[in-house]
């Protein structure tokens, strides 16, 4: 008669031990074999000139680009302060500050407006600047000083 402690029951589940280990060295010889395949590949790179790199105060900021609108509804730019621009100019003053944002995507552009100047000029020309794609534009304000 055999005793209950010599019974030995089957077991159904497949030992995952020896895969894992298997898996491991896999993957130990592909991490050591990885680096050395891409070394394999030489290329001749063309030189270039040594470049000297440029702090962040180093880089020069292009100075904000102003559109000013005077009180007779006329436009001047901060590029050029003394030529007046009318309202048949107002496109080559847009195809300008276009050509300005898409040579510097960093250039800033403000619209600053006479505060008796015709409210509809201000907003045409800001209006015009962000249908053709110019994204950095502001208005210019000043406070109101508080009287205490």
């Amino acid at each position: 008669m055999r005793s209950s402690r010599q019974k030995r029951r089957l077991m159904a589940e497949i030992n995952v031990v020896p895969y894992i280990d298997v898996t491991l060295v896999l993957l130990i010889i592909f991490m050591v074999t990885a680096p050395i395949v891409q070394q394999a590949v030489s290329v001749d790179l063309p030189k270039t000139p040594e470049v000297e790199k440029r702090t962040v105060e180093q880089l020069e900021v292009a100075p904000p680009f102003v559109i000013t609108i005077t009180r007779d509804g006329l436009y001047r730019t901060s590029a050029q302060p003394d030529i007046i621009i009318s309202d048949r100019e107002v496109q080559t003053l847009v195809a300008e500050v276009v050509a300005r944002s898409q040579v510097n995507q960093e250039q800033q552009f403000y619209i600053q407006g006479d505060s008796s100047a015709p409210y509809g000029k201000v907003i045409q020309i800001f209006t015009l600047l962000q249908a053709n794609g110019v994204n950095n534009v502001s208005l210019i304000t000043q406070p109101e000083i508080q009287e205490r």
